[in-house]
């Protein structure tokens, strides 16, 4: 998915994109009745009622902002960047369902963001023709299964908008 938004100044042909890089991964999982599973913006699992099975391949979602300067300007700019978690809808595979919660981030400045509510990053120092980070998002997936296993993937979106360029 890649989200645009222009730059907030009019006469600029400076550019915005977000691109969702890697879906958010609990692997498979089974459990006897009901459970969780963390995934940390930094990889790390956490397992409470459920085991992994298999290779169980988990990892946070993946996104990278990048702003583009228009051609031959010399300024420093300071990015104000508007971040937003729309409502995610829980999800059935093989028997388990399955409800997310507690997002967090390695975003700087945004350790959680909230389905619905909007945060603020600010991107400093963008001097050079291309500005960009990547972060990760992590989440709590909680489970219900009729002793099954699934493998369960939620491919997330993020809404982004650049609210300020200052420099």
């Amino acid at each position: 998915m890649v989200v645009m938004a222009p730059a907030a100044h009019a006469d600029s042909p400076s550019s915005f994109t977000a691109t969702a890089d890697q879906a958010l991964s609990f692997g498979t999982i089974v459990t006897s009745g009901s459970g969780s599973r963390t995934v940390g913006p930094d990889g790390s699992t956490t397992n409470n009622g459920v085991f992994p099975l298999g290779d169980s391949a988990s990892g946070p979602a993946q996104f990278t902002m990048t702003y583009t300067r228009a051609s031959g300007d010399p300024h420093l700019y300071q990015l104000l960047i508007q971040v937003m978690l729309p409502t995610v809808s829980p999800v059935r595979a093989n028997g388990v369902q399955g409800s997310l919660s507690g997002f967090t981030t390695d975003l700087p400045g945004v350790p959680t963001l909230l389905p619905g509510q909007a945060a603020v990053f600010t991107m400093p120092n963008c001097v050079s023709k291309t500005c960009s980070i990547t972060f990760h998002v992590g989440s709590t997936l909680n489970v219900v299964s009729g002793n099954t296993g699934a493998k369960l993937t939620f491919p997330l979106m993020l809404m982004t908008t650049v609210t300020a360029v200052l420099g």
